[in-house]
């Protein structure tokens, strides 16, 4: 930090403390909800006074350094079919001290990559949940005073992602009928979802391989579309362990397609929480609890699945909450963060007012100097 005399105009530069943020990813809804606290709009019924008093005491934790709101792809998506867009956007990078994560996809990747090196090497698998593997820019950097944004319209994507958002939501009800109609068990869920993580994989190439080789005439960007299927994507990093291990490019394609059936994939984190997700969802059905398969469920999953493992806390959905607080998943999964949501907002006040108590005198005072905060 600058400081510099009034009178003389000399100057020094003080060092500032070192920092170590908390990482609370907040869903969607909460950020929409702190939009519409800033611009009164309407507020949850039965949660107006919690909506406000989480929007100074998160703001406060932020400003005094103590957290930052991690924004992802699933935000971006979701943003893009917000009312608002380009404001909420723009809110939630200058709110919650506007440090991206990486991509969901490219976390799973990340994921896929360090098992698949513990399997070609013969190796126990390692995998870091330090939140800075995923982190996108440096989170202990203290703040800028002064924030620079630029006010982008993605506009022209949000019916293609209301699009997919709609047949994914079908698929998933297609499903859920399938569950019903066959009083499905949370076992047998989990077992089939484990057990398709190898073919699906390989269904999912082969389409891929089906784009490449012919492609849609209709479309100019056909072949651009198809070099970043996910599933492309985890291939040609496949095909890279294999090359610097000496493996031949004619026997690369078998060694994937058998770690891709290793029994082993159903440990990768967000292959198991997923699945135990998805047969906790499942038990729902049964029980005739249709409702819980909506448009927002896919989304739910893959941001639990993705980033629990790596952030200090979550708030969610009351629903996922739920179900993550039931057995077996609350015994059987392993992650990092805490969870949070509307069913307890007491619970998450008491963690944020913490937090806000547990900051170093003097990161208090700097903050005080910096951001003008009491």
């Amino acid at each position: 930090m600058t400081k510099r005399c009034t009178n003389c105009r000399r100057t020094v530069q003080l060092p500032l403390p070192e920092l170590d943020k908390k990482a609370i990813y907040l869903d969607q809804f909460m950020f929409s909800m702190i939009y519409n606290v800033k611009n009164e709009g309407n507020l949850p019924k039965g949660h107006e006074a919690f909506a406000k008093e989480v929007y100074a005491l998160l703001r406060r934790c932020v400003l005094l350094q103590q957290v930052f709101l991690p924004h992802s792809d699933i935000h971006h998506d979701e943003t893009t079919v917000f009312h608002s867009p380009i404001d909420l956007r723009g809110l939630y990078k200058f709110f919650g001290g506007d440090v991206s994560v990486m991509d969901s996809r490219d976390v799973e990747l990340l994921q896929d990559i360090q098992f698949a090196k513990a399997y070609f090497d013969g190796k126990e698998p390692e995998v870091s949940f330090d939140i800075d593997e995923i982190a996108n820019s440096q989170r202990n950097d203290w703040l800028p005073d002064m924030h620079v944004g630029v006010r982008a319209d993605y506009s022209q994507f949000a019916d293609h992602i209301r699009t997919v958002r709609g047949d994914v939501h079908d698929a998933l009800k297609k499903l859920a009928d399938t569950w019903l109609e066959k009083k499905v068990s949370f076992a047998g869920v989990l077992e089939s979802e484990f057990s398709a993580i190898g073919p699906t994989k390989k269904q999912a190439f082969a389409k891929w391989f089906e784009e490449v080789s012919n492609p849609d005439p209709s479309n100019p960007l056909a072949l651009f579309e198809s070099s970043g299927r996910p599933i492309y994507r985890e291939y040609r990093e496949l095909c890279h362990l294999l090359e610097d291990r000496g493996v031949d490019e004619d026997k690369q394609a078998i060694e994937i397609m058998k770690f891709w059936h290793w029994e082993r994939q159903r440990e990768i984190p967000h292959q198991r929480i997923s699945s135990y997700l998805f047969a906790a969802v499942a038990g729902r059905v049964v029980m005739g609890e249709k409702r819980i398969v909506d448009r927002g469920l896919m989304n739910d999953v893959r941001t639990i699945s993705t980033y629990a493992p790596y952030v200090d806390a979550l708030f969610i959905d009351k629903r996922c909450a739920a179900l993550l607080k039931e057995e077996p998943l609350r015994a059987e999964l392993e992650y990092k963060a805490r969870i949070f949501s509307l069913s307890d907002p007491d619970e998450f006040l008491g963690y944020l007012r913490e937090l806000e108590a547990q900051t170093p005198d003097e990161v208090r005072e700097y903050a005080a100097m910096i951001y003008g905060i009491d």
